[in-house]
């Protein structure tokens, strides 16, 4: 055996003992065991790699061999990872379109890292053990290298089979006058009227792939249900209003008031596989259903049917953050879609509802709404003003949460304070804009409440402060103060002014030395909790010292309260990201822009300015653009590529601190123009997706839920605080005069 042959075996000996070692520590103690059997193939690998160890240092035939095999193994899952990688993303942009630039990177960037975690160290080891003075040494041909190079291709011929396997191709949408041309037929055979609707621009255009499915809606309740075929639009369309007709279960006021709806199937895919984490993922929210035949039964589930049902958001994105889900119910639909035998597919549809006489669009449950300008953002803000409304109860408190596929209620505001008193000032805000006294009484009701949850004294605190159980929490004081304060400036009315003044000596209270603040006051320890923290905390209880400044009369020789707001403003745009991540990322800073404009003139420091102006162009980076690969209905929206429907709230709370963002800039005389658009295209957005009269046909109450703002056109409850800042965000563009309005 060669010298260069020996030193290759044993250096390799060496480290082919330490890779092993190393990754096992590695997929123990830190790769989460969700898949056991992954981790255990993983281990299994790693003990090959370890086993031939040995045999290499020593000069041993066997050793080498198994050494090879241990690097062909990790080379072959190497390739196999990256293929699975790339051909989930290959299915889900079948699924979802275009993949977005975020999901698109992450694939690549998990293929990246399956590369150099699995795939470096063999591939290297393999080019060792294998060059011609070893394999000499060893007794080795050529047959397997020109066999390893043949893999290099695996993943990307996956890809490209799972895309061809798996692509929709949609035929041609019908136009808007054959939609049009349908409703009027269908409800013509509804009436029980002789049918001589025109059905000419039908003719010749296919059905789709499978039935043509019309639906009779009213108030969240599936009247009927019926699916036909023909040999053209014109024919099924015939056909299904001939069999709605004759439906007995149809009474006369349903027949007049229902909400017609059609579907037609203009496209169908197979579904990869039944596991479930596969069919979670099979579905574009919204957008597509799922379907099963069986000789000649079918059982379907429309996009409507999932998004009654509530199937989606399945699972949380991020473990224990359950506002980020994504996914379908996978263990329910399949179980409603059951048969002996068939192909699950996946199926696209286009839809159109009936509404004032008018063939309206359907995307996601949606229709397209208004507009969009300053006209249509004030009337949004009207409406979710007065959906507000209907949630206070007699005695001052909210509803928190309405459920508008149920017609049901689920908590109280009672359950968080600090969202009653954002409530409170965002009704504070739509009377100063509109004079409209619902608004002021509204308000008046819900601040009575509030104030009797006011505690006289903290104990060893200063002031008086907001309980929740036995602790003080700072948060909650601070917005109780804002709403307090905001309610005072749109009045003028100074009734609740002493409350105000002694919540905020609690809070002068709770600011520590660097300008940010400690979070809870524990009344029975009569002590600070040093280590609890809470989200938006500080930077409302800077804004509620800024409000203070401006609305309270204080000393102006001290001026305790500007200097108070001051030192949290520089600790919040300044030491506050003082650590390396810091300087790279923004955090929860909504309110911080808010407090800075409202600060102006009184503190003027530029380097606000610049903060904020950094906070709305970081956020603007997942703000969805028109043009993009991403779905239409997302524009104006932020999230992160397609396979999460957007949030609304989510546009609600950026939008109201980037509004703040661009007065504060025209403060400075350096009007941002990327704001503007940035403003508008979130307002549209929120607007567009507000509950009204034309989409709410899958919901039980509909007058009750217009004006509310759902989590997502596909997640449809409605929380108090999500119209609550959207209102505000929606008052304040309105009124702020973007150039165009």
């Amino acid at each position: 055996m060669q010298d260069f042959t020996r030193r290759t075996l044993r250096t390799w000996a060496v480290a082919q003992g330490t890779y092993a070692v190393a990754v096992a520590i590695l997929v123990v103690a830190f790769v989460p065991w969700k898949t056991p059997l992954a981790n255990t193939l993983a281990l299994a690998y790693l003990a090959l790699q370890a086993s031939g160890s040995p045999g290499l240092w020593r000069g041993q035939r066997w050793g080498w061999r198994v050494s090879v095999l241990a690097g062909v193994t990790g080379l072959i899952a190497m390739l196999f990872v990256c293929g699975a990688l790339l051909g989930s993303w290959a299915y889900l942009r079948t699924v979802f379109g275009d993949f977005g630039r975020g999901a698109s990177l992450a694939a690549l960037l998990f293929a990246s890292v399956a590369l150099q975690v699995l795939g470096l160290f063999p591939a290297l080891q393999l080019r060792a053990l294998l060059r011609r003075e070893v394999r000499a040494d060893m007794g080795a041909g050529k047959g397997l290298v020109a066999g390893l190079f043949g893999l290099v291709g695996a993943p990307l011929v996956v890809a490209l089979v799972v895309l061809v396997r798996f692509s929709f191709s949609p035929i041609d949408p019908v136009s808007q006058e054959g939609r049009e041309q349908t409703l009027a037929h269908l409800r013509e055979a509804l009436l029980g009227r002789t049918n001589e609707a025109e059905l000419a621009s039908l003719e010749d255009v296919p059905v789709g792939e499978g039935s043509l499915h019309v639906s009779l809606w009213h108030q969240g309740e599936l009247e009927a249900r019926v699916s036909a075929r023909g040999d053209d639009m014109a024919a099924a369309v015939r056909s299904a209003a001939a069999m709605l007709a004759e439906s007995a279960d149809v009474d006369e006021a349903l027949r007049r008031s229902g909400t017609l709806k059609v579907d037609r199937v203009v496209a169908v895919a197979p579904v990869a596989s039944e596991w479930h984490p596969v069919v979670a993922m099979s579905v574009n929210p919204g957008i597509d259903g799922l379907r099963r035949c069986h000789m000649d039964v079918c059982r379907v589930m429309l996009p409507d049917d999932l998004i009654q049902q509530q199937r989606f958001g399945a699972a949380p994105l991020v473990a224990g953050i359950r506002e980020l889900r994504l996914g379908l119910d996978a263990t329910a639909v399949l179980e409603q879609l059951a048969l002996d035998g068939g192909e699950l597919e996946r199926l696209r549809t286009e839809s159109w509802i009936e509404h004032r006489n008018e063939a309206v669009p359907v995307i996601r449950g949606n229709t397209p709404g208004p507009h969009g300008g300053a006209g249509s953002w004030r009337r949004a803000a009207v409406e979710a003003g007065d959906f507000i409304l209907k949630q206070l109860q007699p005695d001052g408190r909210f509803h928190y949460i309405y459920e508008p596929l149920s017609g049901e209620y689920k908590g109280s505001s009672s359950s968080s304070l600090a969202r009653h008193a954002g409530t409170v000032y965002s009704l504070a805000l739509l009377y100063g804009h509109t004079k409209e006294n619902r608004y002021r009484d509204g308000a008046e009701d819900a601040l009575d409440w509030l104030v009797e949850r006011v505690a006289p004294r903290c104990g060893a605190a200063r002031g008086s402060c907001i309980v929740e159980g036995k602790r003080a929490r700072l948060g909650s004081t601070a917005l109780t103060v804002i709403a307090l304060l905001e309610y005072q400036r749109r009045t003028e009315e100074v009734r609740y002014e002493e409350v105000a003044r002694s919540l905020v000596d609690f809070l002068l209270f709770m600011q520590r030395p660097d300008g940010d603040f400690h979070h809870l006051f524990d009344l029975k320890a009569q002590g600070i909790v040093e280590e609890k923290r809470q989200m938006f905390a500080s930077e409302e209880a800077a804004l509620a010292l800024v409000m203070a400044d401006e609305v309270l009369d204080t000393p102006k020789d001290t001026q305790p309260l500007i200097r108070a707001a001051e030192r949290a403003l520089d600790y919040l745009t300044g030491s506050k990201y003082d650590y390396f991540l810091g300087r790279f990322i923004y955090g929860a800073d909504h309110w911080t822009c808010i407090a800075a404009e409202e600060a102006y003139p009184r503190l003027q420091a530029r380097r606000y300015l610049d903060f904020c102006l950094g906070y709305s162009a970081f956020v603007r980076r997942i703000q969805y653009q028109p043009g993009e690969s991403s779905p239409a209905d997302f524009t104006g929206h932020y999230g992160f590529g397609s396979l999460m429907v957007p949030q609304a709230p989510a546009a609600a709370g950026f939008t109201e601190a980037i509004v703040s963002t661009y007065e504060l800039s025209r403060h400075h005389e350096a009007e941002a123009p990327a704001l503007r658009e940035q403003i508008s295209l979130a307002l549209d957005a929120i607007a567009r997706d507000q509950v009204r009269d034309d989409n709410a046909y899958l919901m039980r109450r509909p007058e009750v839920a217009r004006g509310g703002i759902r989590r997502s056109l596909v997640e449809q409850e409605i929380r108090i605080d999500f119209t609550q800042h959207a209102a505000s965000a929606l008052i304040r563009g309105a009124e702020i005069g973007l150039p165009g309005d």
